[in-house]
């Protein structure tokens, strides 16, 4: 029988290797932190490189084919708009960061492309108030993360009077409610000829993607709940994956093709993959939300030439459900979880750009992200050759290419 001293010395053993294994780790998570923030303070820069691309399609003096070249050391002898099909660009209602959707078009646009819009009922994307507002401080960085470019390039398109607003015609905004949905288990149980009656409508769904040669999911905190969990939406880019077209996700937009399955495996389209998204230091732990349905036309908010911008964040009106200390989405776990062992995850701290490129997706850490991402696309879609394989994108050069 164990005698008292014995059980205390056990008891104090035990307490001490708890002890010790909660410092290490302390150590561990803070180490890695600190390593972090070390990297970020050492690649930041003053300006963002985005906003020289900003202000080159504000002026009209953008070579695009020297920028795919710059940025993916793809040639391009011609663009042949003609012989694509338009491009697909979702982004939500309750707010896309105004760059995400306009340097993606206003690149494609630029190149002849055709860009269609598509939102969660075919109303007009909402821009955020927040994106085009040089002043506003990142919660994140706790610094400005708009350029007065990126401003400009966002007001310009939203000028009834630019060639850029057509874009916004609520006529030719694709409603993406009419994707057919899986029925609830329940409703399947009562009714079995649902599930014949889904995959019927099913297939008129995915037929869509034939009708494009491109998907884009712009983000901004209205990519969350307008257009993450869309399982209408995750078939649509199952058949722009399964038709090897190119599949383009940006900032939270890429939670999207994150939650879409392959139903021949089992698992996330992006499993095995290289992928970049916001890294842990990019999430807000505070201040984060998104808008109500915008209801006001932003046409109203034009006059005389000028736009009215305090009336236009004024007649937003914000859901913030987020607490103190905890971010709304790991998005850094969530693509981690995602790709697997066999994947890659990029977010290099405070690099200008984070995009990779793997095969036919394309995804964008952040803010700026759309703009490498929109000529990593071009260079998919009219290189001479055509961009394969896996590229790496970082700074505003030439990408770098590896396994």
């Amino acid at each position: 029988m164990k005698t008292v001293a014995e059980i205390a010395g056990k008891t104090d053993q035990a307490a001490t290797r708890t002890t010790d294994i909660i410092k290490t780790t302390v150590k561990e998570i803070t180490a890695d932190l600190k390593n972090r923030f070390n990297e970020a303070r050492a690649r930041m820069q003053d300006t963002r490189p985005v906003a020289k691309a900003a202000s080159k399609l504000l002026d009209g003096s953008i070579d695009i084919k020297a920028e795919v070249l710059r940025m993916t050391g793809v040639k391009i002898a011609s663009f042949h708009p003609k012989k694509h099909k338009p491009v697909l660009l979702a982004a939500s209602k309750f707010g896309v960061w105004a760059s995400e959707l306009t340097l993606v078009a206003g690149v494609l646009l630029k190149a002849g492309y055709d860009v269609r819009l598509a939102t969660e009922d075919g109303s007009v994307p909402h821009m955020l108030g927040p994106s085009m507002d040089p002043s506003f401080q990142d919660g994140a960085w706790r610094m400005s993360v708009v350029s007065p470019q990126e401003r400009d390039l966002a007001f310009r398109f939203l000028n009834p009077d630019s060639k850029e607003h057509a874009i916004f015609n609520k006529n030719s905004i694709f409603d993406l409610s009419k994707l057919a949905k899986p029925p609830q288990a329940g409703d399947y149980f009562k009714n079995a000829s649902l599930l014949k009656e889904y995959e019927k409508n099913l297939e008129q769904s995915m037929r869509l993607a034939s009708d494009f040669d491109a998907i884009c999911i712009a983000g901004g905190s209205g990519a969350i709940p307008g257009l993450m969990f869309d399982r209408g939406l995750h078939s649509l880019i199952l058949a722009f994956y399964k038709l090897q077209k190119p599949v383009m996700g940006e900032c939270n937009g890429g939670l999207s093709i994150l939650q879409t399955i392959d139903p021949a495996t089992g698992m996330p389209i992006l499993h095995g993959r290289a992928v970049t998204t916001h890294s842990m230091l990019d999430e807000y732990q505070s201040g984060w939300g998104w808008t109500q349905a915008f209801n006001t036309n932003p046409d109203s908010f034009w006059k005389d030439g000028l736009f009215d911008f305090k009336a236009y964040c004024a007649a937003e009106k914000w859901y913030q459900p987020g607490t103190g200390g905890n971010p709304l989405i790991d998005s850094e776990g969530y693509f981690s979880d995602a790709i697997g062992s066999k994947g890659t995850f990029f977010s290099p701290p405070g690099s200008p750009y984070s995009v990779v490129v793997d095969g036919k997706f394309i995804t964008c850490r952040t803010t700026p992200d759309g703009y490498p991402g929109a000529l990593a696309m071009l260079a998919i879609l009219d290189g001479t050759p055509p961009l394969s394989g896996r590229l790496f994108i970082d700074e505003d050069k030439q990408g770098r290419t590896r396994k």
